[in-house]
């Protein structure tokens, strides 16, 4: 397999600061939050360490294109949805549209790679919360 080609990778990472993570917690998608400790109802986002670029950079080292998507010639976008539960583990990875059985299954690999992100916060604890990330294979 090879590993994750750099110029594919630039695509990916505009496309991925647009739209990298889809949270929700209890239904809600949280609005950006301040350096400020949250008050009662308010919803923290989870977060990857070190931010969303060090997510697009780590995805970036764990993708491998495959070689029978490369031999036939499928690229494009793979969704992957995983819960943060509330201890930051990744849990629940899963395609929500399969593209390629090749890229689906990398593409869960790289998820199911990830160290722990910290928690989404509801009223000052933890709480499991739904990440949506695009990952992008491009020849």
């Amino acid at each position: 397999m090879n590993r994750f080609p750099h110029r594919a990778f630039g695509y990916a990472a505009v496309a991925l600061s647009l739209s990298l993570l889809t949270a929700c917690a209890e239904g809600e998608a949280p609005a950006a939050q301040e350096e400020e400790t949250p008050t009662a109802g308010e919803v923290v986002s989870a977060e990857f360490p070190g931010g969303a670029a060090k997510v697009m950079e780590f995805i970036a080292g764990e993708v491998t294109y495959p070689e029978a998507a490369m031999a036939d010639g499928v690229e494009g976008k793979v969704f992957v949805e995983f819960t943060i539960a509330e201890t930051g583990a990744v849990t629940n990875v899963h395609v929500l549209k399969p593209l390629h059985p090749a890229l689906d299954s990398a593409a869960i690999a790289a998820a199911e790679a990830m160290p722990a992100w910290s928690p989404a916060m509801k009223d000052g604890k933890p709480v499991a919360t739904t990440i949506t990330l695009p990952i992008f294979f491009k020849q």
